[in-house]
């Protein structure tokens, strides 16, 4: 065999030794909703010697409600996951009440927020979330995709 091939058989087998462990399932959250309904980004404040916009700021309360019900006592990870935004790179920094962890999520990736066994039926918390993102923010009307994914041990 070439080393080109044991090149490509080598990549094939890490891809399918990694498609093994990740086994994402993505959570019903369809009960969470945020406080207040709609957010309005607005401008960050110019710093002295600045002299352009540092970007676009937003404060949320999230009360989450995960169905965790099919997973009920078995363990696992939850990730919060947000996708890629396409005109955009947005960050959430949150904090909890702490049945969640608080954590930093940059859209196009997802955060570990839950480790262990699903206690129950459902998941909840609250989290306060403040939703930054650049300059180059250009809609006044744009709803962010966030979703949770469970990978069960």
């Amino acid at each position: 065999m070439t080393p080109l091939k044991h090149l490509l058989a080598a990549l094939a087998c890490g891809l399918m030794t990694a498609t093994a462990w990740a086994n994402p399932h993505r959570l019903d959250d369809s009960l969470s909703h945020t406080v207040p309904p709609n957010v309005q980004m607005q401008w960050l404040p110019l710093t002295p010697g600045q002299s352009y916009a540092g970007g676009m700021e937003a404060w949320v309360r999230v009360n989450i409600r995960i169905n965790t019900r099919d997973w009920m006592g078995r363990s696992g990870r939850i990730y919060m996951v947000l996708p890629r935004d396409e005109a955009s790179t947005i960050e959430a920094v949150w904090t909890t009440q702490g049945r969640l962890q608080p954590g930093r999520l940059v859209s196009g990736e997802r955060t570990l927020v839950f480790a262990g066994t699903i206690p129950g039926a459902t998941l909840e918390d609250q989290m306060q979330v403040r939703l930054r993102s650049n300059a180059d923010w250009t809609s006044n009307s744009r709803r962010l995709n966030f979703h949770f994914e469970l990978d069960v041990d």
